[in-house]
């Protein structure tokens, strides 16, 4: 006797992981461009005009604080449908994820990655006021200026961001499978740990770990942390973990969609 498929729950088809072509205005595409302008954008833009002397470090550090808090909410419109569209959830979540490691894995391997290379010989040396010769520097200056922990040595730190930051190569390798239906539930086991791991050390190791020992790491205390911590990495507090839980429900309709192709060839 068949056992029936109840009625709220339907397995997808192998298609669904093939998004068909839009036509009209694309909303979700529109707002991946305004991330890359907010984002590495306004970073480069700004830092060249720094460097070339036209504007100072700050306030340039604030606005270009504020676009990035914006640009990096960019993935939640992988849930939004254009005119006339009505796709399946598992298209919705693999957008979702694919936009969500380009966005995180850049941002660690461009801006995490230089800093755990340079922190010892140069971020160290850096003050609350940025000097002539350390412009350079401005773009990781920027955070460190908030959280002073960037400023000082600061061994479990630099550890976590040694192994946070490594995980970039990983996060884009993932989208880039992704992407092109490589590798595929290889590529959502790679997204779920990177993003479980963000989401933990980032959390837990950085941020509870300050404020069991009430802020004594940051000349700003507690109103410095929260206003960064609001401003440059709620993200990987919030995408991260839904990202690593979106991924393992992906990895299950994926399995469920294989194995009811492979039950319906003949033979």
């Amino acid at each position: 006797m068949k056992t029936p498929t109840p009625a709220s729950f339907t397995i997808p088809t192998m298609n669904e992981w093939s998004p068909a072509t839009r036509h009209g205005f694309n909303i979700r595409r529109s707002a991946y461009i305004a991330s890359g302008i907010m984002v590495p954008g306004a970073f480069a833009v700004t830092w060249l005009l720094i460097l070339t002397g036209i504007v100072g470090p700050t306030p340039a550090d604030i606005y270009v604080s504020i676009s990035l808090f914006i640009g990096y909410w960019a993935s939640l419109f992988a849930f939004v449908d254009n005119p006339g569209e009505k796709r399946p959830w598992t298209e919705k979540w693999h957008e979702f994820l694919v936009v969500w490691l380009i966005t995180s894995g850049g941002a660690q391997l461009l801006w995490e990655l230089p800093a755990v290379y340079m922190k010892v010989t140069y971020l160290y040396q850096l003050g609350s006021e940025l000097q002539p010769d350390q412009l350079f520097f401005w773009p990781w200056w920027l955070y460190s200026v908030a959280d002073t922990r960037y400023m000082r040595p600061h061994e479990a730190q630099l550890a976590h961001e040694a192994l946070l930051s490594h995980s970039g190569f990983f996060e884009i390798l993932a989208a880039y499978w992704l992407s092109k239906g490589k590798y595929y539930k290889s590529a959502l086991g790679m997204a779920i740990l990177a993003n479980w791991g963000a989401f933990y050390g980032n959390t837990s190791v950085i941020y509870l770990g300050e404020i069991l020992v009430d802020y004594r790491n940051l000349e700003q205390g507690a109103w410095g942390f929260w206003l960064k911590w609001v401003g440059l990495n709620l993200q990987w507090s919030v995408l991260s973990p839904a990202a690593a839980i979106g991924g393992l429900w992906l990895l299950v309709q994926r399995t469920a969609a294989e194995t009811a192709a492979q039950l319906e060839q003949p033979g």
